[in-house]
Formats: structure tokens, sequence, C-alpha cells
């Protein structure tokens, strides 16, 4: 999640601009029925069930907010903090670490000569295996994926190619690069890896780049960035999990320790996870229990409101409304309509308490406090959070084709913004 502020300004004036033209480009690359890639009101229909997302979910927050809680509402909601603790974000934060781990071992410290077309194959399952994993944990970035700014270190977009090109060019990269998030983490590694949905050719590791603007990088230079890129995110996404986890994987924690990483709570030194279900207690750095669950609900950032309204204002909007195709998330795999869905089942997951989304039978989630005690909002979110997914899944894939046809413009040939 890139947080770039100027995106709001831009979808605000863009509000009051008609959506009812088509495409200027017949350039399109695939797809049964091409008219499809004009038809604006798929991206509307996407955009409307956010919004309607983001209001089921601050009405949700308020019924808590605004109640005076019995006894056994309050051990209800302190136990559903502890379930999403030990039941989402740990599993999810290990899974994640898990599949950067597949990644990494897919490449290694392979050469360009060594590299075979499997190895590239694997990177990019495990590549879209951690993706999974990493969109469906942005309803709970608040927490140490903001406090340690983790969330734009491995995740920020568009991936500044003109820098990229640079350190390439100039043979510098090595040392410089990992400061610079803009060509760091997944976005960076999904360039290197994919071309236009699919694994790259290994024969390309040997030769010359052929995308547009890099044909003059060689193959080489760009696996071994990519192997200093798994590296840095790798210690990351351990950082995570031992950040959360109250008795963390003693190997996992040791390299965290090693990398100089932070990964308890500033105030107190807890663990994120402790932290979270001691909400109220004086070693917490949450007040009361009601702010603990305004956090995972809908705080403005690194919550459940948070990633709906950032999937739909901009991860969607931006390109879609505004017209600034290079913000289009995931371009060169092609999976930006997944990462846009698992946003939302990160949200499902946190309100259903499991991993399974609704199909969860947690024992305490707030789908069930809502049903016993405030159906008809509850029921609200439950319908939102499956008509988002459905109406982002109802979009023309791939979504850079999408946004391209409307605008009449190629993705690859379109200058990313200075911040």
């Amino acid at each position: 999640m890139k947080k770039n502020f100027k995106y709001a300004l831009l979808f605000l004036a863009a509000l009051a601009m008609p959506l009812g033209f088509t495409s200027c480009s017949d350039d399109n690359e695939g797809g049964s029925d091409d008219s499809v890639y004009s038809n604006t009101s798929y991206g509307e229909a996407a955009i409307d069930a956010c919004l309607e997302l983001c209001n089921a979910l601050t009405a949700a927050n308020k019924v808590i907010t605004d109640a005076t809680l019995t006894d056994d509402q309050t051990a209800y909601l302190e136990n559903i903090l502890d379930n999403t603790v030990d039941v989402v974000i740990v599993p999810t934060y290990t899974d994640l670490a898990d599949a950067v781990v597949e990644l990494q071992s897919a490449l290694g410290t392979l050469s360009a000569s060594e590299l075979t077309q499997d190895n590239v194959d694997d990177a990019c399952e495990a590549f879209l295996k951690a993706r999974k994993y990493w969109e469906q944990s942005e309803a709970f970035l608040g927490g140490p994926a903001s406090d340690f700014d983790i969330d734009p270190h491995i995740d920020s977009w568009p991936l500044n190619r003109t820098l990229l090109l640079s350190y390439f060019s100039t043979g510098s990269y090595s040392d410089e690069a990992l400061e610079d998030a803009s060509i760091l983490g997944f976005h960076a590694l999904e360039f290197i890896l994919f071309r236009d949905g699919q694994p790259r050719k290994v024969a390309e590791f040997s030769a010359y780049d052929t995308y547009n603007g890099f044909t003059s990088v060689l193959g080489s230079e760009e696996l071994k960035y990519a192997q200093a890129v798994i590296a840095d995110l790798v210690n990351h996404v351990y950082e995570l999990e031992v950040a959360w986890d109250e008795t963390p994987n003693a190997t996992r924690l040791a390299a965290v320790q090693a990398a100089g990483l932070s990964y308890l709570t500033e105030t107190y030194g807890q663990s994120y996870g402790y932290n979270m279900k001691n909400a109220g207690a004086n070693n917490s750095t949450f007040a009361t229990l009601k702010v603990a669950i305004q956090q995972l609900l809908s705080m403005d950032e690194g919550s459940c409101f948070g990633i709906a309204n950032e999937v739909g204002t901009a991860k969607i909007a931006n390109p879609f409304s505004v017209g600034d195709i290079s913000y289009v998330e995931s371009p060169y795999s092609y999976n930006s309509i997944t990462d846009f869905q698992d946003n939302i089942r990160s949200i499902e997951n946190v309100w259903y308490g499991g991993r399974d989304g609704a199909d969860s039978n947690a024992s305490y989630s707030f789908h069930k406090f809502f049903e016993d005690n405030a159906t008809t909002v509850g029921a609200r979110v439950d319908a939102a959070i499956e008509d988002a997914i459905e109406k982002i899944g109802s979009m023309p894939y791939p979504f850079v084709k999408y946004v391209s046809t409307i605008w009449g413009l190629e993705f690859d040939e379109v200058e990313i913004p200075e911040e």
C-alpha cells in the first residue's frame, strides 16, 4: 500500500467527471469480447461497493462505541480480539513468511546460466502465494506494519521504473537501491519475474530484457537485484510475524534481531499480539477495549475501513476515474483484481474470525456478535463484504488493460509521476 496523499485530491476532482467515455485505442491484448474494456459500469460498481462497505463498517463500529456493554458482551469482545490475533493475524503473517522463503529458495543464489524455467515458474508461484497472504493482511496494518514502516517499504507502488533503470545503467544499485522503497519489495520482484501476466522466459536472464526502455539491461543484473530484494523482503516479513506472535519462532526472531529491526511496542516493549489482547490494561497502547476494536474496524488507516476505502478511492479510482494508469497495482503479473479481492477478504477474515472468510466457524467473531446484538447492522456488513468481492471480480481482466483501454493509453509508455 503506497500512501500518496496527492491521489486523494485527484479522486475528489474526478467525482464530478462523467465516466461515459470510451477508448480511443484499438490495441486490445485479449478477452473474448473487447467491448467490455470500454464499459465503465464495472469500475463504477466496484467503487460504489467499496463505499458501501466503508459505510457499513462505520455503522458497526458506532454500535459498539455507543453501547453500554454488559459484562458478557465485554467478555465476548475480548475473546474476539484474542481470536483475531491467534486465528487470523499470526497465521496470516506466518504463511506470508513461509511463502517469501519459498520465493527465495526458488531463485537461491543461482547465476543466470544456472537458472532454469522451473526456477522462474516456482518463484512466480511462490510470489503469487505470498501476494495473497500480504493482501489478506491489509485489514490489520495498524501495528508493526505501520509503526515500523514495513508496509511502504515492501509494498510501495507505482514501481519507479525510471529510477530502477538508472541503477541498472550505472551499476550502482546494489548498495543504494535497498534504501528507496519505490524500487523495492513486491513490485520490484513482480517486474523482474513477470511479463504480461506470465512467468518471464528464462532465456531473458541470460540475455537482455525486452521490456520497453529496458532493452539495454542485462537479465543477469536483474536476477542479482531480485535476489537482494528478496533477502530484504524476508527480513521484513519475519519482522511482521515475530512482532505479532507472543512466542515467536526462535530462528526468525534471531534473524530480525540480527538485522536490527524493531518488533515490540515502543511504549511498553510488548508483542503486538499481547498488546491487542490486553487492550485496556496499563501496559497496552490501547486505552480501552473499544479503542482496539475501532483500530480493527474503522480507523482511517490500518483497519478494515482503511483498506476498503483505499481499494475504492485509490487502488481502483486513481487509474479508473482519474486516469493515472501508472498507479495500477500489480500490472506486470496481471494480479490487480485478485489483489483487490484479497484486500476485501482480509476484512472478511477479521469480520468472521477465521481464515476462510464467511465459511469460517469461529466461536468468537464480529459476525456472531452482531447477529446476537444488532442483527440489521451486522447483516449490512455481511452483504457489503460479499458484494464488494463480487463487484471487484466482475471488472474486466486484466485491470491494467481495462483502464488503459478506457483512457486510450499504453501502460508501459506512461511516465511514473514524481512524488
